[in-house]
This record gives structure tokens, C-alpha cells and sequence, in this order.
């Protein structure tokens, strides 16, 4: 861990190529990437098949290559599904905790119908082959488009999910059942019995087959129905770890080869500050990164001898827009460039073809309406937003909170500062500039080190206009009196402005010494609804809604723990085959993967 602690600082120091990109220099440095371990991703999907109006659920697993071992190297992932265009539906960013991590995607009523690609890889992955990425077939099938012409032709890959040349006896197979994963493991999932009615109570119970009593690991288990249409394999742990034993190859690298740096410490961001004139230092600048939002995040770094700036961000905020900005007076000399991850290639894909003929249209339209009449009860079975956000600097000390509304309104911030905020004054430092100040709790001691001034989670430089900013159009302001340290910079408390709207600060990104760019928020972590019927009473609104779940059961954060030798879930008002499929790791890194199937009458 040690090397690879000094392998993460010597890229920090070695100038960027792009975003999360270093160039090797040094024998040192060479051998500090040698001795990181490599990563694989297995994923969890709920299904190979889905329809508009479903929702796509998964979990990741980011295991140590040659071993099993959840990795605790990376601590984001990417999650991508690819159409057969190369273009991404959607590109999730997730945050690893424990090399473990899930999310989700309601597949949209304008998608076309097609086979998909099913793409996860971390950062550091990115250091080999696109073939050792997680890859998996997705059918999507819309059926409110008439022009169905991509589920009619059929278009096998020469390789399979794990990069491996298929077999036509395969090829033929996993058009058809979609399940032809090698299944097993340590543990058994065994059921009193397999037929049950509607609304019935399921009990699953566990079994370690040693008989050693000792189930405890990292799991993820679904129940769908299963309703025959043709659907790609869905390839399970067991699988995976054929392929993680003997794909441990470490990618060869020479001096002057570019490698992509693992997310050791959280999402990884970086880049570059401009001299406008020639003769002007990038070096040392102070740079401050926002992400402005509800949860906000806020940091400041310095630049290298080259203008480059790199940052972690180990947590969860809820914005979408990156802003970047130089600390200084004379920002308006420079120009700020936020770096871009290099796009993949996603050109070399092979993607599964699957032929829906007319003998499907019943089912189709049965799952359909089941789909419709689920989506319009779903206010009433919703799933739960768990992530914490980032509790920067806040928390946990002491701050006054002014609710404008509580107070005469005036029409700018500076009469509000004079007339309602303690502790808070403005003054004019020469001719035309006006700076403002907040009192720390030594009121002998005098300091001209300025605040921290955040509008709706956004810095504010221009203390000139945010003087004569609308103050009507504010819901709160909060003054904290701390001296506050973030990086190399030191304020002398903070005011804290949220606008009734959120977007009060992009008024004030006016220069080139200001960038804002779009980025990708991590998934949020959730606790997905689970249906309960015990001890309701029948005439409960409850018990009366209609019930036409065919996902009756996900649960990526599974970890049979204490002793839990059992789990319960309930059926819906659907008839049929449900299977049930059970992925995960023991914790001594074994391989699950279990499939078992109940009928409801």
C-alpha cells in the first residue's frame, strides 16, 4: 500500500495529459505501476430484457484481479449502456464503498427497440484493454414504436461477454434462455415448497453447504417474472472468476507512456489555468472548484509550475455544473480550462441479435399493461434516497441564520447587511472597489483576510455587485464566524446565500477567469421498496391497490449478517414463473450464484 500511496503522489507531481492522465518519467515511477493491483468489474443486472416503463437495476462489484477480493483501490465507478451506434443512453458515475456500489436506469418510452451493450469499468481499468472491461447484452423492447425493424435482424458476436470465442451450440442457447451462467458456490438457497398464491408471504432460507454456519458476505438478489420472451445470457460470479483467475496480465509500459490514475481518494477532477499575457506565472495560483446545489461542495488547490490543479472529491453533491474560478485580483488575466475525460471507443462492440416474431405479441402486451397500471401506483411503493451529502465546513459550528421573509425586505444586499446582518459590514478599500467583512470572535484583534462568500453553494468574488445584487430574490443567508481553511487559502468566516431560485450565482460568472462546465453527479445510493402485507388489514388502502409487480424482490445490499438465515418478500397479483437470482462474494472472497424458480397460481 505504501508504493502505491507513492505511485498516486509521483503522478500528482507529473505534469497532466488530460483528465486523470499522467506521463511515466522515471524507472520509479514505472515500478510504483507495477505494483498497483489491477481491477475487474462484475455486475449484477436485474434482467438481460427489458420494455419501456421498466427499470433496469444493478449492482457493481470492483474485485482485485488473480484473486477475488473486493478491491479498496477505486472509489468510483462508471456504469454506460451503449446503443449500436457507439453512442451512450446513459453513462452513470457511482461511488464505491468497499469496492461495492449499485444504481438504476427506467429505460424511457422514446428509446428504440435493439440489442444494447451493458458497459463498467473504473478509472484505472482504463489502463487496459476495452476486452477487460464488464460487458454484458441488453434487449430493450419499446413497444409503442411501429418500426421494429431492429429486433428482426439477428446478429450474433463472434464473442461473448467474457471476450472469449463463442461456440455455436452458445450462440444458439443464449438467444433462447438467456440464463446459461454456471451456477454454485459455498451457500445453498433452499424454499419449504415452490407454489404459492397471490399476495402469499415467500420465505427464503440459507444454507452454508460446509455446514460451517457462517453466511456471511456481500450479496445482491432479484425476483422477476420470467415470461419466455428470447432474452440474452445473463453470465453470473462464478463466471466472472474464471476469467478474473486468468486475466492478470499487467498492460507492458515504457517511459514516456501515458497511464490513467486510479480514484484512490474520490472522483477525480483536473485542470489547466492560462496566462492570457505571456510573461505572467501560473504557478502557485489558488484555484477554487465549486459544485453548486442543494448539497454543494466547495475546495481550493494550487497550481503546479505549469498551471495544472487536480482534486478529490470523496462524497455525494447533487449538482450538475462545475465552477472554476482564480483566487485573485487580477483574475480576469487568466483563463480557465476544467480537463474532460477522454471519451471510449466504443466502435469494436459486438452486440447480441434477437428475432421477436408474432408469436410474442401476447406476452409483449401483458407485460406492457402490467408495466402501466405498476407505474401509476408507483407514489405509493417509492424508493428511498439514502446518500449523505458532503458536510464541508457548517456543521457542528455555531452560525446565525437570517430568514429574509422574517424581516422588512430591502431591495439590495448592502441595506440588508446594514439593517439585519450581525456581525457583518462592507467598506471601501479604494475609489471603486468596496470589500466585505465579517467579525470573528475576538473583536480586539482587526484582520483583513476576507470571507468565504457562497451564493446557492457557488463562490462570489465580486464583492462590488453582489453589494447591489436583489436581495428580494433571497431566501436566507447564514453567517458563520470560524476562520475557515480550505487548502492553501484562509477566510475569516463565511457568508452563506441561498436564492429562492438556486441559480442567484450565474449572474457573476461573467470573465474568461470563470469556467462552468456540465459534469455527471454520482448516483444517488437507495433502499428500493419492498412490499409488505403482514399485519395490514385487508380493507387497508393498501391491501386494495392493485399489485402488478413483476419485480418482486431487489435487494443490492444483501449481506446475511448476525446470523440471518432467512428472507422474506411477498407475491404480486401476477401469475406465473418468478426466478429468483442470488449473486455475491462470502466474506473469505468465495463466488455465489444461485437461481432458483417459484410459480404463483
Amino acid at each position: 500500500m505504501r508504493r502505491l500511496l507513492c505511485f498516486v503522489l509521483i503522478g500528482f507531481i507529473t505534469p497532466a495529459i488530460g483528465l486523470g492522465q499522467v506521463a511515466l518519467k522515471t524507472n520509479d515511477q514505472i515500478n510504483g505501476y507495477k505494483a498497483v493491483p489491477q481491477e475487474g468489474i462484475f455486475v449484477h443486472a436485474n434482467s438481460s430484457l427489458f420494455l419501456t416503463g421498466e427499470y433496469l437495476y444493478y449492482k457493481v462489484y470492483c474485485l482485485e484481479r488473480g484473486g477475488g477480493d473486493l478491491s479498496k483501490l477505486s472509489k468510483i465507478a462508471y456504469v454506460e449502456l451503449i446503443d449500436t451506434g457507439g453512442k451512450a443512453v446513459f453513462k452513470h458515475k457511482i461511488l464505491l464503498e468497499n469496492g461495492v456500489s449499485h444504481g438504476d436506469f427506467f429505460v424511457p418510452t422514446d428509446i428504440v427497440s435493439g440489442g444494447y451493450k451493458l458497459v463498467a469499468y473504473t478509472s484505472w481499468m482504463r489502463n487496459q484493454d476495452q476486452s477487460e472491461f464488464y460487458q454484458s447484452d441488453i434487449t430493450i423492447i419499446n413497444p409503442y414504436l411501429a418500426n421494429q425493424g431492429r429486433l428482426q435482424k439477428v446478429v450474433l458476436s463472434k464473442i461473448d461477454s467474457l471476450g472469449k470465442p463463442k461456440k455455436k451450440d452458445d450462440e444458439k442457447k443464449s438467444t433462447v434462455t438467456g440464463t446459461i451462467s454456471k451456477e454454485g458456490g459455498p451457500m445453498d438457497l433452499t424454499l419449504k415448497r415452490t407454489r404459492f398464491k397471490k399476495r402469499e408471504k415467500v420465505s427464503l432460507f440459507f444454507q452454508d453447504k460446509d455446514n460451517s454456519e457462517i453466511l456471511e458476505g456481500n450479496y445482491s438478489i432479484s425476483v422477476r417474472k420470467k415470461d419466455g420472451i428470447p432474452a440474452p445470457a445473463q453470465l453470473g460470479m462464478l463466471d466472472f472468476f474464471e476469467k478474473n483467475d486468468a486475466s492478470n496480465i499487467k498492460p507492458s509500459v515504457a517511459i514516456g507512456d501515458t497511464v490513467y490514475l486510479p480514484e484512490l481518494r474520490g472522483e477525480l477532477f483536473s485542470g489547466k489555468i492560462i496566462a492570457l499575457q505571456g510573461n505572467r506565472s501560473v504557478q502557485n495560483l489558488k484555484v477554487a472548484l465549486c459544485i453548486p446545489g442543494e448539497d454543494y461542495f466547495f475546495e481550493v488547490v494550487e497550481t503546479d509550475e505549469l498551471g495544472n490543479f487536480h482534486l478529490n472529491i470523496d462524497g455525494y453533491y447533487s449538482g450538475e455544473k462545475a465552477v472554476v474560478q482564480v483566487l485573485s485580483v487580477n483574475a480576469e488575466g487568466y483563463e480557465v480550462q476544467l480537463g474532460e475525460q477522454k471519451p471510449l471507443d466504443h466502435s469494436k462492440l459486438f452486440f447480441e441479435g434477437i428475432r421477436i416474431d408474432s408469436s410474442m405479441r401476447e406476452k409483449i402486451l401483458q407485460r406492457s399493461i402490467h408495466n402501466q397500471i405498476e407505474n401509476s401506483y408507483f407514489q405509493f411503493r417509492p424508493d428511498s434516497i439514502l446518500s449523505n451529502p458532503l458536510r464541508q465546513f457548517s456543521d457542528n459550528k455555531e452560525k446565525e441564520v437570517y430568514l429574509l421573509d422574517d424581516y422588512v425586505r430591502f431591495k439590495t444586499v448592502r441595506e440588508t447587511i446594514v439593517e439585519i446582518i450581525k456581525d457583518v459590514s462592507h467598506k471601501r478599500v479604494d475609489k471603486d472597489n468596496e470589500a466585505i467583512r465579517i467579525k470573528g470572535f475576538d473583536y480586539t484583534q482587526v484582520t483583513d483576510l476576507p470571507p468565504l462568500i457562497l451564493m446557492d453553494g457557488c463562490l462570489i468574488q465580486d464583492n462590488n455587485a453582489l453589494l447591489e445584487f436583489d436581495a428580494r430574490t433571497i431566501e436566507a443567508m447564514t453567517v458563520l464566524r470560524h476562520r475557515l481553511v480550505f487548502g492553501p487559502e484562509v477566510f475569516q468566516g463565511a457568508l452563506i446565500i441561498r436564492t429562492k431560485v438556486g441559480d442567484g450565482y450565474e449572474q457573476f460568472q461573467k470573465n474568461g477567469a470563470i469556467s462552468m462546465e456540465g459534469i455527471t453527479k454520482p448516483q444517488p445510493n437507495k433502499k428500493y421498496f419492498v412490499q409488505q402485507y403482514d399485519g395490514i388489514n385487508p380493507v387497508d388502502s393498501k391491501y386494495r391497490l392493485p399489485d402488478d409487480r413483476l419485480q418482486l424482490l431487489w435487494i443490492p445490499k444483501f449481506s446475511l449478517r448476525d446470523g440471518q438465515t432467512q428472507l422474506d418478500f411477498f407475491t404480486s397479483d401476477v401469475s406465473g414463473e418468478f426466478e429468483i437470482h442470488l449473486e455475491g462474494l462470502t466474506y473469505d472472497s468465495r463466488p455465489v450464484s444461485i437461481r432458483k424458480s417459484i410459480y404463483v397460481d
